[in-house]
């Protein structure tokens, strides 16, 4: 089980009343990953959503038609959320995590999360709406890891020499 103080320096739960974080507490508990561990793949149920504490995480996304997984974040800052798939209904995670360092996260059960947001729309309203603005800050690093590997693609077709 989580500390509500720790929980309450998080950015999903900053601010939230006690009780609140007494009950998220109950289904949290804190994680700690060696250095170059996976914390999980894709091919894993998405059972929790994880919190950064200490360290840092990496996120990569797996395609069959690339010779190497694409890193798509480097999480690093304290209260960073990942492996989200579990209250969002994905079943499954889209990304895999691993531990570039030693971290510590917190470790929320996924479905017990979801539960008490919809037994209170209120705080799950809140829950939500700064997950979306995790969400935006994700797609917003995507967005322009994509727009980079377009223009660098550009650039070498552009150098081929046509001679």
């Amino acid at each position: 089980m989580t500390g509500k103080e720790t929980l309450a320096k998080l950015e999903l739960f900053e601010g939230l009343p006690d009780d609140v974080l007494g009950a998220v507490s109950a289904f949290s508990k804190e994680l700690s990953f060696a250095a170059k561990t996976t914390i999980f793949s894709p091919e894993q149920p998405s059972t929790k959503i994880f919190l950064l504490q200490r360290g840092s995480v990496r996120l990569t996304i797996f395609a069959s038609s690339l010779p190497a997984p694409v890193t798509v974040a480097v999480l690093k800052t304290p209260g960073q959320a990942f492996g989200f798939s579990s209250i969002i209904g994905q079943g499954y995670y889209n990304t895999s995590a691993e531990a570039l360092t030693d971290v510590r996260l917190i470790a929320v059960e996924g479905r017990f999360l979801l539960d008490f947001m919809e037994k209170e729309p209120a705080i799950g309203y809140t829950i939500m709406k700064r997950l979306a603005r995790v969400i935006s800050r994700r797609l917003g690093m995507v967005r322009k890891l994509l727009l980079e590997t377009i223009m660098d693609h550009e650039r070498q077709a552009a150098s081929i020499d046509e001679n």
